[in-house]
């Protein structure tokens, strides 16, 4: 009888938890629809009060050593009776799509943020778009008692993150690589091109490899003379770099430059081999190359990496970025929950670099981690996902579901995207890579077309009948009918059949949005990529959310 253990185990289990419900009436918790196991007992906790209930879950956990609570089968959240959402479907990718008070926020976004907070019990990066995120994920957090776990990465905080830092020193083959220092500065100059109107496309891409060059040689310099790449010592070389072989062997220059001797500390520093043939390279192109750059060309180079690091290099993003660091996105994996308090309508394009470089940071990181050791699950939440795509996400969602991430993106349509990431052909074509790779899709109240119709699309058609008749009259029938004569008339009936919508997208314009004119009622039609639900027999369902009021 090797289950009669766990089995009495688990009925054990059932019983204090519904001891602490009835002895907390202010909890209101419900229990999932019953399972076998104890691994699919999980908590849908509505009210306040989860501290408790998630202190015995932890001590049923340590008692139970055959529970794994980061199985990929665990039940996260309950769309009906028989359809659940379960930790396997989150590390698949959350795409939430509704109109400006479609309730997507309040309703499928809180559902599915307390399920990954409560019950998967997960770490995460918020990013933030609104002023009020903060004290909305506080809240959730207090919901769900993990606030002790939430940190907030702010200007009145005193969390600092130096991201050169981390990448030069962190642990593993990769450190140190001149490329991924490259790449992070590449993800901010994305956003930068994209706001200002730059397409990315034809003469844009020999400006951006150009300016990778000058910034590869930047940090290869200094990484060779002093060890250590920050963003102040990288604008100062950059601004005194030679702008003529004349230039270069003026003494004067020589002495003021820092360059220069940046160049001679690496010349006379004891290298590596790698170390020797990448400095003959550095240095081949700040004697030889940069100066002899048209003057148009060099000023176009140098401007374009002065500005994006000029953001870094002073203010509130100096402050958090460039000094010491407390904080990196290893805490995600511990269980921490990381809100980025620089909110893009507070900040605007200061908030956008800064949760950018977050973003890329963890990313990288994370799919680094063994999943098999630390397995778990982490969170990447960003609600106006818009405001912080880069074309690095659809490479991202293609393989994070092996690292654990649950990927949520929320926004009011596909267009948002698709204008986000530039509006060209390659644009779209990377949102609807990313798209694809997020498997669950939450449909809320729409007016876009595109959305309504890439929604319809996705659910698919089905064969459908319809049935016709005809009746005509002569113009004569009526007198014909009059006077008792038999009228003449034709009639025909019959039936067809077509492969239509299945939900057709104006649907999608009648779902509620909730508030009290809705009863609090939010719908939302929801796709699940290889899924049929047992409610409809279908891959999508219709789904209501409670709004709390």
């Amino acid at each position: 009888m090797p289950n009669a253990i766990p089995m009495t185990f688990a009925r054990s289990a059932r019983f204090l938890l519904l001891i602490a419900a009835m002895v907390t009436p202010a909890l209101c918790v419900q229990p999932e629809a019953a399972g076998g196991e104890l691994a699919r007992q999980r908590l849908l906790v509505r009210k306040e009060g989860p501290a408790i209930l998630n202190s015995l879950w932890r001590w049923i956990a340590n008692r139970n050593p055959t529970l794994d609570k980061w199985d990929l089968d665990n039940r996260l959240l309950s769309w009906s009776p028989r359809d659940h959402w379960t930790l396997r479907d989150a590390v698949e990718g959350t795409l939430i799509l509704g109109a400006t008070g479609s309730g997507k926020s309040s309703g499928s976004g809180a559902a599915v943020a307390h399920a990954l907070l409560a019950n998967a019990n997960a770490g995460g990066l918020v990013l933030t778009a609104k002023s009020d995120e903060r004290a909305l994920w506080e809240r959730y957090c207090r919901e769900c008692g993990r606030i002790d776990d939430l940190l907030v990465f702010g200007p009145n905080e005193p969390l600092r993150f130096n991201f050169l830092d981390f990448e030069l020193n962190r642990p593993g083959a990769g450190a140190g690589l001149t490329e991924n220092i490259v790449n992070l500065f590449a993800n901010v100059l994305e956003i930068a091109e994209r706001n200002s109107g730059a397409d990315g496309d034809h003469g844009e891409s020999f400006w951006r490899r150009t300016n990778r060059q000058l910034l590869r040689n930047l940090c290869d310099l200094l990484a060779i003379a002093i060890g250590r790449v920050s963003v102040p010592d990288l604008v100062k070389l950059c601004l005194s770099a030679p702008t003529s072989t004349a230039q270069f062997k003026d003494p004067v220059w020589r002495e003021r430059s820092f360059c220069f001797h940046c160049l001679k500390e690496g010349e006379e520093r004891q290298k590596s081999a790698r170390e020797d043939h990448d400095f003959d390279i550095v240095a081949d192109f700040f004697m030889l190359e940069w100066p002899n750059l048209s003057e148009k060309t060099r000023s176009v180079v140098m401007a374009t990496f002065t500005s994006m690091a000029d953001v870094l290099n002073r203010g509130v993003l100096r402050e958090l970025f460039c000094t010491e660091t407390n904080i990196t996105p290893k805490a995600i994996e511990e269980g921490k929950i990381i809100l980025i308090d620089l909110p893009v309508k507070e900040y605007a394009e200061v908030g956008q670099f800064a949760q950018v470089l977050w973003k890329y940071c963890f990313q990288r990181s994370i799919e680094r981690r063994d999943a098999n050791a630390n397995p778990r699950p982490v969170v990447l939440w960003a609600d106006e996902a818009q405001h912080f795509t880069t074309s690095y996400d659809m490479q991202f969602q293609t393989t994070c579901r092996a690292a654990r991430v649950a990927t949520v993106y929320l926004s009011q349509n596909l267009s948002n995207f698709y204008a986000a990431l530039g509006g060209t052909e390659k644009a779209k074509s990377e949102a609807a890579s990313l798209f694809a790779n997020m498997n669950t899709k939450v449909f809320h109240a729409n007016s876009d077309p595109i959305t309504n119709e890439y929604a319809a699309t996705l659910i698919g058609r089905r064969r459908q009948v319809f049935m016709n008749g005809n009746n005509s009259y002569s113009p004569d029938a009526y007198l014909d009918s009059w006077l008792g004569l038999r009228a003449p008339s034709q009639a025909s009936a019959g039936f067809s059949e077509s492969y239509e919508f299945d939900v057709q997208p104006a649907a999608f314009a009648r779902l509620r949005s909730g508030s009290a004119a809705n009863g609090w009622n939010v719908d939302a039609l929801l796709f699940k990529n290889g899924k049929v639900f047992r409610d409809t027999g279908r891959t999508w369902m219709k789904v209501t959310f409670r709004q709390k009021h």
